[in-house]
């Protein structure tokens, strides 16, 4: 690992990728999601050496959205980034790469259910209640 800040390039304690300044100002340097990458594939190639996201935002003082969103742009650009439950990891073989797609359209169809069921919630409420009343004309009675 570097022993300089990915945004700034200042020292940084060891096991750290962001140094203390930046972390308090809370910069993201233009090489954040580079480094992220770059960690990744010397350090967590293939799925038996995929590291948490817990780590990661430790490593690179990100909040976990940020890191997701950071993961995002990275793979939108081609980088092989896969993830499961044991944390993210650079692919190492397509059928790692294929394990992550399969993963990632599964979110995709549950977020897609979600919506659709929103849809439906919107248009046909739950419930209607309808009260009909039957009048008679008196000379129907006979």
């Amino acid at each position: 690992m570097s022993d300089n800040c990915v945004c700034c390039g200042r020292y940084v304690p060891e096991g750290r990728m962001v140094c203390p300044i930046c972390e308090a100002k809370g910069l993201e340097g233009p090489g954040k999601r580079a480094a992220i990458c770059a960690y990744l594939r010397e350090y967590h190639t293939g799925k038996e050496r995929a590291v948490s996201s817990r780590e990661l935002e430790r490593l690179f003082s990100v909040d976990g959205r940020g890191l997701r969103r950071k993961i995002s742009v990275l793979r939108q650009q081609g980088h092989p980034i896969c993830s499961d439950d044991s944390g993210y990891y650079y692919a190492d073989s397509q059928k790692e790469i294929n394990q992550t797609v399969c993963r990632l359209n599964g979110l995709v169809t549950g977020v897609s259910n979600a919506r659709t069921g929103l849809l439906f919630a919107s248009l046909f409420p739950a419930k209607v209640d309808l009260d009909i009343v039957i009048r008679m004309a008196e000379e129907d009675k006979q």
